[in-house]
């Protein structure tokens, strides 16, 4: 817009964001909303993009910025400011923008993270239920998983207490009587169903045994069991949600073991297809174990349904299975630690984050070229 004036006092005040003696994130956000269908507010945008590139602005004023540039029939600048942001409102404006320009895979993928978050965000299940019907998939399911455990009649096992519960199944920690030993027992919802999958599962995580990978010690597939190493930690979903900094924290110690794990499970020619915090055990802060194999495919062969909110736009839109889709997974689970541990330190993964969730060309092609990218970052960030 030609013959916009260049300053204000609100606009020098805006500009001090950040610095000393300047406005705090709620009265730069007052600030700009005043500023907004005045002649300063493409100064106002172009002052704050120019903070931004100095010090990564928060969501909230991100979020602010893309609004504005959309207003203003920008909608390729407000795609690339917002681009960074992982807030819900930022997540719903970047699937809107996606939508718009017909990108409904990665629309999808964005609503999703959301509805992973909160499925009764506002207007997140509307947008899912429109771009999924256009691209022929259902709509999520708002769990919990409400199945009752079932009684394993002759099992060497005793259940003592349940550690998760997800669409294939529930975990217990369990004792195996015969050889004194604790064990991770998993025991699927519905064996007579799934008897292939849990088998499949106990093949694919015994094939690939190793480092990063959990160890299985016995599988019934008529009886719908699987047992597996015990890990006191548990998962790094629980951890995060616990904030439990002493295992999480330099954040390196657990990412960059993950990513090799990672990388050798591609080297064998497989895609995990599951890749978030629930699936991903620590046990020992530097030893990250990749497990529930059950929707492995190798590259190249059909993609499987996923968990909302950690499948890649590529194979919500149908793609075969990629690489790709777990380096999408990989920078989901790196996100949801940042916005756990909210630390500087953890923030300096972001950059890695947003190329990992982001447009597949600028992401690592598999787990290999991911663990270099992955060994690159943790020496320049400074945890």
């Amino acid at each position: 817009m030609k013959g916009e004036a260049s300053s204000s006092p609100d606009l020098e005040r805006l500009a001090a964001f950040g610095g000393p003696g300047g406005p705090n994130l709620s009265e730069a956000l007052g600030l700009f909303a005043g500023l907004r269908k005045t002649p300063h507010e493409r100064t106002a945008i172009d002052r704050l993009l120019a903070l931004d590139a100095a010090a990564s602005l928060p969501d909230a004023l991100l979020v602010a910025i893309a609004s504005a540039l959309v207003d203003r029939g920008d909608k390729a600048s407000a795609a690339r400011v917002a681009a960074r942001a992982v807030s819900s409102p930022a997540l719903v404006l970047r699937a809107d923008l996606s939508a718009g320009a017909g990108d409904l895979g990665a629309a999808l993928a964005l609503v999703e993270r959301v509805l992973a978050r909160d499925i009764d965000w506002p207007g997140a299940r509307d947008r899912h239920t429109r771009w999924a019907e256009q691209l022929g998939l259902s709509r999520p399911s708002a769990g919990p998983w409400a199945t009752a455990v079932p009684d394993l009649p002759g099992s060497p096992f005793e259940r003592i207490r349940e550690v998760g519960r997800g669409g294939s199944g529930i975990v217990h920690e369990a004792i195996d009587r015969t050889l004194g030993r604790r064990v991770a027992l998993k025991t699927y919802h519905r064996p007579d169903r799934d008897r292939a999958q849990l088998l499949h599962e106990a093949r694919v995580a015994a094939a690939l045994s190793g480092p990063g990978v959990v160890r299985v010690f016995d599988v019934d597939p008529d009886a719908g069991w699987l047992a597996l190493e015990w890990v006191p930690s548990g998962a790094l979903g629980s951890l995060l949600r616990a904030r439990q900094t002493e295992l999480l924290s330099p954040m390196a110690r657990w990412v960059v073991p993950l990513a090799a794990a990672l990388g050798r499970v591609h080297a064998a020619g497989w895609v995990h297809h599951d890749i978030k915090p629930a699936n991903v055990l620590l046990r020992g802060p530097g030893a990250p174990l990749i497990s529930d194999f059950g929707i492995a495919r190798r590259t190249r062969e059909p993609s499987p349904a996923g968990s909302l909110g950690y499948v890649s736009p590529e194979r919500l839109a149908g793609r075969p299975s990629d690489p790709r889709d777990d380096v999408y997974g990989f920078g989901r689970v790196l996100e949801d630690a940042i916005d756990a541990l909210d630390e500087p330190s953890a923030r300096a993964w972001s950059a890695l984050a947003a190329a990992c969730t982001g447009p597949e060309e600028n992401r690592p092609s598999e787990g290999a070229a991911l663990f270099a990218r992955v060994v690159l970052e943790a020496r320049t960030i400074k945890e």
